[in-house]
């Protein structure tokens, strides 16, 4: 006798398999593990974690590290130490927040407190682990975040990535959403890399001169307008596409999204 449900739900058999090719993607995200601890890092997490079924993971030791990562290959998924050398891993996080749709998990050493935890889910992470991590937790947490991450971006996922401006994996083309190569010189690399990293965010006139010279004093203001403008027009002529590198009044530049 047919059951009464059949064809209006999906057997077990069918759900299981539902299952696997949903842990089979997930496990296809790409991974970065920001952690300075050089052992922790290369000898626990990353084998632990490609152990566990993730393919695509990959570490560096500071924020310095991730930020120039994030300009050339875009992140599923962040596993960020809280005590970097360079800049907290608080700080990281919002920034990175702010400038990607990337799950987030936090890892911290001893010390925890309340008002830590809370810090970490505030500025921007999705889960909040304490070491040393059991790595089946970690995994599972890692899992359970892409999964919430895929499910609630997949909708935009081609609309955002069609339209967004990005550098070749050199970092010396521009792409635009059209898929035209424009080749950059060596300025136009330093000034664009920050806004690629941000889109969305304006970059200070302060931050971009800081980039060029030791000085921000000596240098002369005008350079930084004439490079914005070239490389405004070069990729607009050469693409045929409009480059949103837009002039924020008294402030900096943006790169938006169209």
């Amino acid at each position: 006798m047919r059951d009464k449900g059949d064809g209006a739900a999906p057997r077990f058999g069918q759900a299981r398999r539902t299952q696997r090719e949903d842990n089979a993607t997930v496990h296809q995200q790409s991974i970065l593990v920001v952690e300075d601890h050089e052992e922790m890092r290369d000898q626990i997490l990353i084998p632990g974690l490609r152990d566990c079924g993730f393919r695509n993971v990959v570490g560096v030791g500071s924020a310095k590290e991730t930020y120039r990562a994030v300009l050339t290959q875009r992140f599923s998924l962040f596993l960020v130490d809280i005590g970097l050398p360079d800049e907290s891993g608080f700080t990281l996080s919002r920034n990175l927040r702010e400038a990607t749709d990337a799950g987030i998990v936090v890892l911290t050493g001893g010390g925890h407190t309340k008002a830590q935890y809370v810090q970490g889910l505030d500025d921007g992470a999705d889960a909040y682990l304490l070491k040393p991590v059991d790595m089946e937790l970690l995994a599972a947490t890692l899992r359970s975040v892409l999964r919430r991450q895929m499910a609630s971006h997949a909708p935009q996922a081609a609309v955002e990535s069609a339209r967004a401006w990005r550098l070749d994996p050199e970092g010396w083309a521009l792409i635009s959403p059209g898929g035209a190569r424009i080749h950059i010189t060596g300025n136009e690399r330093i000034l664009i890399e920050p806004l690629i990293a941000r889109p969305g965010n304006v970059i200070s006139r302060e931050e971009l001169i800081a980039r060029f010279t030791h000085n921000i004093y000596d240098f002369d203001p005008h350079r930084l307008e004439v490079i914005v403008h070239r490389l405004r027009q070069k990729a607009s002529k050469l693409s045929g596409e409009d480059f949103p590198l837009r002039a924020v009044r008294g402030t900096g530049y943006v790169l938006t999204s169209g």
